[in-house]
């Protein structure tokens, strides 16, 4: 199977992590998430108990609460150069030992120069995004969009630090996909289908 790489990026609240999970299984390639926190941790000298610790968000309601872990990118020592460096070439390293799919951490930026490379994200209108925090997180409409709100914030603030651009923008995406006009499955299908269409490859039949 030719060695390639799908990177996506999202907006909060639009089911994206469930989306990949289920593609990475549907074609039988390695899905990169949490690794990719852990490694860079490891490698950078940052201990696991200190990202926990550092990903508590202080505070008394739910929503923020909630917000600790998913705010990787919101730590002072994930700011740092060296972390940043460190990602990388864990990101690189990693797209070198076979075909997979790259979960943010600026990996469409970091595989720039990657050849067999396709960069996708997903997003959803907000009204959606709302109904599906809600439901997932039991939280009121209004906490849900709070937590939205903040958590898209730092994503965007991360994702400009390192690479200087907006996260989003279609310089640096091959495909954008409107999450809630499809549905999961669909958006499941589209992606397969695109990186059929871009690599050749002979996609796992249900």
């Amino acid at each position: 199977m030719e060695n390639y790489s799908v990177t996506v990026s999202r907006e909060f609240g639009c089911g994206a992590r469930e989306i990949c999970q289920t593609l990475a299984k549907k074609l039988g390639i390695a899905f990169y998430d949490q690794d990719l926190i852990d490694l860079t941790a490891q490698r950078a000298g940052i201990r696991k108990d200190e990202i926990q610790d550092m990903e508590a968000v202080i505070g008394q309601e739910k929503a923020e609460k909630l917000l600790g872990q998913f705010l990787y990118g919101s730590t002072m020592n994930f700011y740092s150069d060296k972390a940043i460096i460190v990602q990388a070439d864990v990101i690189r390293e990693l797209a070198e030992k076979g075909p997979a799919i790259f979960f943010g951490r600026c990996s469409n930026y970091f595989l720039k120069e990657k050849e067999n490379c396709l960069n996708i994200f997903l997003y959803a209108h907000l009204q959606d995004r709302i109904v599906h925090i809600s439901k997932e997180y039991n939280l009121p409409a209004q906490s849900a969009a709070k937590l939205i709100n903040r958590v898209d914030r730092q994503r965007h603030n991360y994702y400009k630090y390192v690479t200087g651009s907006n996260r989003g923008n279609r310089e640096s995406n091959n495909l954008m996909i409107d999450v809630g006009a499809f549905g999961k499955e669909g958006t499941v299908d589209l992606m397969a289908d695109a990186i059929d269409n871009r690599f050749g490859i002979y996609r796992t039949e249900d």
